[in-house]
């Protein structure tokens, strides 16, 4: 293990960026920026352009911060560096990313900040995108038996930076603007709601504005921790109740709301995905929606259209039907959980005792999925016409059934 981690120690001055992870002043909620660096003797050196940036005062008034390599975290100590460490900052940055970036963007910097880690580092699973697991199913369970911990775990370490991934992603936030859009149909102001699978808040905190109140619920104690800092950060506390609790025992919530009855139901982005005993959930479901409520849910699909293209275009056969075997292994946190995808139609069939299937739509339908988003946004402007088929023909057939997620609007039978 020494020896590995002297290895990814030397791999650091190689590196492009670093991230920063600070705490809110006021907030204490965690706040992150990517950043460029020189390492020099034993210690990071950063430029941030502005001496008043959030991140800038937040690690200066603690007077500590964390720095995410891609596969170390250091607890570091911050301090403003020196007018002579300065100089040799320069140097370093232009020999590292050349004289036209350091004049472009640093001729006159803010404020040079030096961070100098405070003990040993410790390793933390490099950051994957969703598609780029790399244990098997057969490997992951000969080393959890709990299946549920895996998930928790793995959860619990990606709350700390979940707000930072999602926000600088295309697609998610894409995936999540349609989904709260078509939400928004389906409940009033005076409508109390349930999520599911909330994370760290970010759906709940805009949904509230429109409805009276949502009971945000996760199984990861990390994220609903952050929720809660942030709810009390936006006075959002009598709107927004986070209660940690798993997707099938969601019954839980009728004794926390003395026994109401709520409008409508929610879950992005595929936490169900994580939840195997999907009919213990139907059944919790049916009993927490009033008559006539709604569900309104986004799940992976098994076969994803786009993506088996994605990889056809870049001759990566191989990897045209990441899908086809289930479980399916993703990346969360830096560690690898199963996760079971469905066919829209058999997902579905879970639901039809106490639910009809209103509408069904493709998210997105022609859009590559998230963990390609990086590739799509280099090409956007070639994929542009893909987002407007999206508006056309997402919510029709065959389309709807075929991308990376499937967004389902169910409305509980009398």
């Amino acid at each position: 293990m020494g020896a590995q981690v002297s290895q990814l120690h030397e791999s650091i001055p190689a590196e492009l960026t670093i991230k920063v992870l600070t705490e809110g002043r006021t907030t204490s909620l965690p706040h992150i920026a990517r950043v460029r660096f020189a390492f020099l003797g034993g210690s990071f050196f950063v430029i941030a352009g502005s001496a008043g940036s959030d991140w800038v005062l937040n690690s200066l008034k603690k007077g500590k911060a964390k720095v995410r390599t891609n596969a170390l975290m250091f607890n570091v100590r911050v301090r403003e560096a020196s007018a002579e460490e300065n100089v040799h900052v320069i140097r370093g940055f232009t020999a590292k990313y050349g004289a036209a970036t350091v004049r472009d963007w640093y001729s006159h910097p803010g404020i040079c900040l030096c961070l100098t880690p405070d003990g040993p580092s410790h390793t933390r699973g490099v950051a994957k995108g969703e598609g780029e697991a790399t244990t098997t199913y057969a490997e992951w369970s000969s080393q959890h038996k709990d299946y549920f911990r895996g998930v928790v775990d793995a959860f619990d370490s990606a709350s700390e930076e979940y707000d930072f991934t999602i926000g600088h992603n295309f697609i998610n936030t894409w995936i999540r603007k349609r989904s709260i859009t078509e939400l928004l149909k389906h409940v009033g102001s005076s409508d109390t709601l349930v999520e599911v699978g909330c994370g760290t808040g970010a759906e709940a905190i805009e949904i509230s504005q429109h409805v009276e109140r949502i009971v945000a619920t996760d199984i990861s104690e990390k994220m609903i921790d952050i929720l809660k800092l942030k709810t009390k950060a936006k006075r959002l506390s009598n709107r927004i109740l986070p209660f940690k609790v798993r997707a099938a025992e969601i019954s839980r919530v009728v004794d926390f709301l003395a026994g109401q009855k709520v409008s409508a139901v929610y879950s992005f982005n595929g936490a169900l995905n994580c939840e195997p005993e999907l009919d213990k959930f139907v059944k919790g479901l049916h009993i927490l929606l009033e008559e006539g409520g709604y569900f309104i849910c986004s799940i992976r699909n098994s076969f994803c259209l786009s993506e088996g293209i994605s990889h056809a275009v870049v001759l990566q056969f191989d990897k045209m039907t990441p899908r086809k075997n289930q479980p399916v292994m993703v990346s969360v946190g830096g560690m690898d959980i199963p996760a079971f995808y469905y066919p829209p139609g058999d997902f579905a069939r879970h639901f039809e005792r106490y639910f009809k299937l209103k509408a069904l739509i493709g998210l997105p339908a022609f859009l590559p999925p998230a963990y390609l988003s990086d590739y799509y946004v280099k090409f956007r402007k070639v994929g542009l016409p893909l987002e407007k088929m999206e508006e056309i023909l997402a919510g029709h057939s065959p389309f709807n059934r075929f991308g990376d997620q499937s967004l389902f609007v169910f409305q509980k039978l009398p």
